[in-house]
């Protein structure tokens, strides 16, 4: 094991896995505090809750999420043990990456809790934490990519 192989990109990532983590427990959606809320009982993030973190809101996403933040550590390893993979290495974390900015994008922007029913759901620090993670992820997984050769070695159409 060579540490000294760790460059910018890795140490990006893992800090970016890192940030993404700690968004799960941070706020991610608020309720705003009306009348209609108590007499509709529209109530997202639990009875009389007026926030809710991503770790109680995504029952399935949030192992999604960590297993997203251990994809930069798996690439440090193959850096520092000088594994070859199938593919070059960071791709995998660039591609996690991407996966943790949809979801985030598309429970945060497209499909808020509560489905079309509720009512004055904003979105708080924590999703802009994740999406700044997933970005983090996804250009420290680009550059180690692009310093390992960039793109997987395929030979042209009809060639032999």
């Amino acid at each position: 094991m060579d540490f000294s192989k760790l460059e910018r990109y890795e140490l990006i990532g893992v800090a970016s896995g890192a940030l993404l983590v700690v968004s799960l427990f941070l706020e991610w959606y608020t309720l705003t505090d009306t009348p209609e809320r108590y007499q509709q009982h529209a109530w997202v993030c639990g009875e009389k809750n007026f926030s809710c973190s991503g770790w109680e809101t995504f029952p399935i996403g949030r192992w999604l999420f960590l297993a997203a933040a251990i994809a930069p550590i798996l690439l440090a390893y193959f850096v520092v043990t000088s594994q070859k993979g199938k593919y070059p290495t960071g791709e995998f974390t660039m591609t996690v990456g991407l996966m943790v900015i949809v979801l985030v994008g598309f429970n945060s922007f497209i499909q808020k809790p509560g489905g079309g029913f509720s009512f004055g759901v904003s979105l708080s620090i924590g999703v802009f934490l994740a999406i700044i993670a997933g970005i983090g992820l996804t250009v420290a997984g680009a550059l180690r990519s692009l310093e390992s050769g960039g793109g997987a070695q395929r030979k042209p159409p009809a060639t032999f």
